[in-house]
């Protein structure tokens, strides 16, 4: 330090900035030095620089951007700070609730590779009752061509168009695929529902689905073979004298989103039932 003056070097190492970042900010008019020699063109500064670089890189660390620090270092009253303060709080809110959404969603699907680890590594496929809760979902119309197959209704694009465009943070959850008539099994017949990020905020095709009991297992590996899975049902509720309602859905949990390889895929069934004595400690679920 010289007459009060710094170096461009000396400046760099205290304030940790390179040289070539400091002869940056001078030529867009950040932050410029007090005096440039006219000989040598070696720039330097005073502690007015000092103070700049070191609100600058605070700024920084809040995520402005250089454009906006540049209007910030040119402050004059606290009336002028306070409101590019509250427009950079708003938009930094916006971020991180669009990057909560994004890990949300994502964890979920997570969720269900783990679940399907978690029941294939098992051995065990029991037949459960469980109660379900009213749940806001996604509707999507029944299909009416012949000739559909499960790869058509998990694809779904018409799903995920709709929920890009009108939900906030997009699906989360499983694909739920009903069946009105679990005996007759028809493809063509279903109807989809998947969980909104955000069923508080009301879209196109918005349902509200009503409380349910059902009977629940696992259907392993390919769906072709998931007659065999609801004829154990059957079995179960013959067994144990419970009434179904005719109906039935299933969760999607592991299919072609996740893996090609079929003996990989895992469905929950879920048969809705009367509700009856069986149900009474039942454990309570959402979709």
């Amino acid at each position: 330090m010289k007459n009060g003056r710094y170096s461009i070097g000396e400046i760099s190492k205290l304030c940790c900035v390179s040289i070539s970042r400091l002869r940056y900010y001078d030529e867009i008019g950040v932050i410029k030095p007090c005096f440039v020699d006219e000989e040598s063109g070696y720039r330097y500064y005073d502690s007015e620089a000092l103070l700049l670089l070191s609100v600058l890189k605070y700024y920084q660390q809040c995520r402005f951007k250089l454009r906006e620090i540049k209007a910030l270092l040119k402050r004059s009253t606290v009336r002028d700070l306070a409101p590019l303060f509250t427009q950079h709080i708003a938009s930094l809110n916006a971020q991180i609730q669009d990057l909560t959404s994004k890990r949300d969603v994502l964890a979920s699907w997570n969720d269900l590779l783990t679940e399907q680890q978690r029941v294939v590594s098992s051995g065990e496929n029991p037949i459960v009752l469980r109660r379900y809760g009213a749940a806001a979902m996604y509707y999507s119309k029944p299909y009416i061509w012949n000739g559909i197959d499960y790869r058509d209704l998990v694809a779904n694009i018409q799903i995920c168009n709709c929920i890009a465009a009108e939900s906030p943070g997009g699906a989360t959850g499983p694909l739920y695929i009903y069946f009105p008539n679990t005996k007759a099994h028809h493809l063509a017949e279903t109807s989809i529902y998947i969980r909104p990020y955000c069923p508080e905020t009301p879209f196109t095709d918005m349902v509200t689905m009503d409380a349910f009991d059902a009977l629940c297992t696992y259907h392993i590996g390919s769906f072709s073979q998931i007659q065999t899975t609801y004829e154990r049902i059957y079995r179960y509720a013959d067994a144990n004298k419970i009434v179904l309602r005719g109906d039935s859905f299933e969760r999607s949990v592991v299919d072609w989103w996740s893996t090609t390889q079929e003996e990989e895929f895992l469905m929950e069934i879920l048969l809705p039932a009367t509700s009856g004595e069986a149900f009474h400690n039942a454990p309570n679920c959402s979709m």
